[in-house]
């Protein structure tokens, strides 16, 4: 028994001092909650442009970061500058003073710089070059371009050219004229005699007219045409005739009008049209199949300032005779803040109407969507300052430029879907060629002259993307 009691009594001791040995605090180790966790100071970033990462992980005492570009670091919240383009993933790896581990991921896009994509055509120093038309010859199939060129070493008088590409995309340049007053948009008319005519905006604050050039097939001047009263935004080819569209004072009143050419570009038939109590003007135009549909606006015409006022944009809608069956004013537009003289009139505008039937107006730097009858739908507002921006339909969606240098796409409601900061200003038009899109972009940039100094100036460049705003190569859009 004696031994019995000895062992019993020896088990209860050990026991006791186990218990009193946990109260002093050696206890069996407990597991630490580790996490891994960073965040980068963008999704997305220009190529050598440095990405900052901070670390955001608990628990950890050793860091391991993986760049995903064959680059590492054991920093807590290192930086990595990438020097190709693509998507990385970075790998996080973090421990704790037990070894233990935790992983973390995150991908990032290295944007590849857009000029890469680009051909520049060559320059002289110190000349400002603006795209303000864009298309392809109907005869020869090549795509052209006209351009305002100024030289601001010498001073001289800015001078339009028409510039041609073939498939090396290297252009050949004509003289059409010298400019007169203000000009930001122009248009060719291609006369069944090979016979070029071309329009330019002619405008002052208070003056509000055009410049009409005809060249024949050896760049002959054939005929010119300046006006202070009237301005022929655009035409439609009808046949071998050609429907122009605009505003002509008539009694002291800018009204829109409506000029019927015939091939050789003489005019036998000028409708003038009542929109409205005020002046009007028709901008853009488009057929459809119960007649006509123009975009424009009504505005009061004033001899002092502000020259312009009360500006709405409208559309009107016409039977195949061109009477007009109703006009819708844009109610929702905020141009009548924001135009004030003729000069803010004689950029570019956009009619064009979706495969749904929604009607899309651009101009001035504002975007309107309605529905067929022209009921509103949306409108985005972005800039009435630049007025030399694009617009083209891809039959459910459409895509703009903007003066920000974006190229936007929406759906048929007027959402944007997705954009591209293509690094440019300006843009007259964009073509599709081959189900691909291509542009010519006029682009802000400085030129150091000997003596002078640095001239902010105005380049060009050839430039396309995919209908998903992809950029391609430019000579693809011949493939």
């Amino acid at each position: 028994m004696k031994n019995f009691y000895a062992i019993v009594f020896m088990s209860f001791f050990a026991l006791s001092c186990t218990k009193e040995d946990d109260k002093v605090g050696n206890t069996p180790d407990e597991e630490i909650d580790l996490t891994a966790c960073f965040t980068a100071s963008t999704d997305t970033i220009a190529l050598g442009e440095a990405l900052q990462l901070t670390n955001c992980s608990e628990n950890a005492v050793i860091f391991s970061y993986d760049f995903g570009n064959n680059e590492i670091s054991n920093q807590e919240s290192p930086s990595v500058t990438y020097q190709q383009g693509g998507s990385f993933t970075i790998t996080l790896v973090v421990y704790d003073d037990q070894k233990h581990s935790k992983t973390f991921t995150k991908t990032i896009f290295v944007e590849t710089p857009v000029e890469s994509y680009y051909l520049f055509p060559e320059i002289p120093l110190g000349y400002n070059v603006l795209p303000i038309e864009l298309g392809i010859d109907p005869l020869n199939g090549n795509i052209f371009y006209l351009e305002k060129t100024e030289d601001l070493v010498n001073l001289t008088i800015s001078k339009f050219y028409y510039k041609e590409l073939g498939t090396n995309l290297i252009p050949t340049s004509n003289y059409i004229a010298d400019q007169q007053f203000n000009t930001e948009n122009a248009y060719v008319n291609f006369l069944g005699n090979g016979n070029k005519n071309i329009h330019f905006s002619r405008t002052l604050p208070e003056i509000y007219g055009s410049q009409e050039v005809t060249l024949n097939n050896n760049w002959a001047l054939t005929a010119t045409l300046s006006s202070a009263t009237k301005y022929l935004y655009g035409y439609l080819k009808e046949g071998a005739n050609s429907i122009f569209f605009g505003t002509q004072k008539d009694n002291g009143t800018y009204k829109a009008v409506i000029e019927n050419r015939n091939a050789n570009g003489d005019a036998f038939d000028v409708q003038f049209k009542t929109v409205g109590s005020n002046n009007a003007v028709l901008t853009d135009m488009i057929k459809t199949s119960t007649g006509y549909i123009a975009f424009g606006a009504t505005f009061d015409k004033n001899i002092i300032l502000p020259f312009i006022s009360n500006y709405s944009p409208i559309l009107v809608f016409f039977d195949t005779n061109f009477t007009i069956t109703k006009t819708v004013e844009l109610s929702n537009s905020v141009l009548g803040m924001h135009i004030s003289e003729a000069n803010h009139l004689n950029g570019a505008y956009h009619l064009i109407q979706l495969s749904n039937g929604n009607l899309a107006t651009y101009g001035n730097g504002e975007l309107n969507i309605t529905d067929s009858d022209g009921n509103h739908i949306n409108t985005h507002y972005f800039n009435v300052d630049n007025k030399i921006q694009a617009m083209i339909s891809l039959g459910d969606t459409f895509i703009i430029s903007t003066g920000d240098g974006y190229l936007r796409k929406f759906d048929p409601t007027g959402t944007e879907i997705k954009k591209l900061n293509y690094k440019g200003s300006f843009i007259p038009e964009i073509l599709e060629i081959n189900n691909k899109l291509f542009f010519v972009a006029g682009y802000r940039t400085k030129d150091t002259i000997l003596n002078i100094g640095e001239l902010s100036v105005v380049k060009t460049f050839y430039g396309a993307v995919d209908k998903d705003l992809n950029l391609i190569s430019v000579e693809s859009i011949f493939n």
